[in-house]
C-alpha cells in the first residue's frame, strides 16, 4: 500500500466540461521509479480519466516529473476547465524535481 509520502504531487480541484457540469478532479503523482528496461517514469493518477495510473516515462527522473504534467496538461486540453470551489480558473502545478524544500530558520 503506498504512503502519503510517496506522492510528489497531489492536487485536488473541480473539472467543469464544456456543458457546465462540475466534477470533483484531482492529480496525484508518484516521486519517479525506474524500471531496467524503460527507464525513470511516475506513475499519475487521475481517476477523472481512468482509475488504472498511467506511467508516464522520461530520460530522467526531472524529465519524468515534467512529462507527467504535459501529459495531463493534454489530457484536459479543450475537454474540461480546472476550477476552484468558487468556480474561478486554476492550473495545474508544475513538479519541481527534486523537491524544493521550505527553508526553516
Amino acid at each position: 500500500m503506498e504512503q502519503l509520502n510517496d506522492f510528489i504531487l497531489d492536487f485536488s480541484a473541480f473539472a467543469k466540461g464544456s456543458d457546465g457540469n462540475v466534477a470533483p478532479f484531482s492529480l496525484r503523482a508518484t516521486y519517479p521509479d525506474y524500471d531496467e528496461d524503460r527507464g525513470y517514469f511516475c506513475r499519475v493518477f487521475c481517476p477523472y480519466f481512468r482509475e488504472k495510473p498511467f506511467l508516464i516515462f522520461g530520460v530522467d527522473e526531472a524529465q519524468a516529473c515534467e512529462l507527467s504534467i504535459e501529459f495531463m496538461r493534454q489530457m484536459l486540453e479543450d475537454q474540461v476547465e480546472l476550477v476552484d470551489a468558487e468556480g474561478r480558473p486554476i492550473a495545474l502545478p508544475k513538479i519541481d524535481f527534486p523537491p524544493i524544500q521550505d527553508d526553516f530558520k
